[in-house]
């Protein structure tokens, strides 16, 4: 199913793009638009099956986890590669409280990765530009918080308690822009629990959310 969902998604990416590029003759400024808007269609589409594939596997329990000490301030520098040109494009200050060297979590890195990257990815869609995204750790003595700060339009608390779970979005009306299968939280929860820990979330509506990842404190 994967591969047949994917290969005519990525054929009608590929044709776009050779219309684009002229090859089938010239293309004024208008059909250019139309054919970014193509593409950029074709890219969200494929992020949703993407998605509703990823879950499946999680139900299904076909998900393995290789948890190993991962380092807090190694995961939480790469970060700034992925995220940061997203926030500068959208005007939105990201900054990064660096862990303390030696801090370390029991995880799964890539799927600890997968889960900062969905959580600082919302708080870019969900931040007005001007805004500012925190990534930053706590640690404790059993465990360790990683927490995702925005200062966008926020969660009210009649949804906050739903938020995770499959298939769910916040008001439609404040999210025009960022439609998806409301997946991205619902994983990100699953793969969390998977690793030992869990994902959590605080909000107050007009000033911003802040999503955190408890995870097992690594003594290595």
């Amino acid at each position: 199913m994967s591969h047949e969902l994917r290969t005519p998604l990525n054929a009608i990416a590929g044709y776009a793009e050779l219309l684009a590029m002229g090859v089938r003759g010239p293309v004024n400024d208008e059909q250019l638009r139309d054919l970014s808007r193509i593409r950029q269609n074709q890219q969200h589409l494929l992020e949703i099956i993407n998605d509703i594939l990823n879950f499946s596997r999680i139900e299904a329990g076909r998900v393995k986890y290789s948890i190993a000490p991962v380092s807090v301030k190694d995961v939480l520098d790469r970060m700034e590669g992925v995220i940061e040109p997203q926030a500068r494009a959208r005007s939105i200050v990201y900054e990064c409280e660096n862990a303390a060297d030696g801090l370390a979590v029991l995880a799964d890195r890539e799927k600890l990765e997968q889960v900062l990257i969905n959580l600082l990815s919302n708080a870019v869609k969900f931040t007005p530009p001007g805004g500012r995204i925190t990534l930053y750790s706590e640690p404790e003595p059993d465990l360790v918080r990683i927490h995702v700060r925005d200062t966008g339009i926020g969660i009210e608390p009649a949804q906050l308690a739903s938020i995770f779970e499959p298939f769910v979005q916040i008001e439609p009306a404040l999210t025009r822009t960022t439609e998806g299968a409301g997946l991205g939280l619902a994983i990100s929860r699953e793969l969390a629990r998977g690793m030992g820990g869990d994902l959590r979330a605080t909000s107050t509506p007009g000033a911003g959310s802040t999503f955190s990842v408890e995870l097992p404190r690594s003594s290595n």
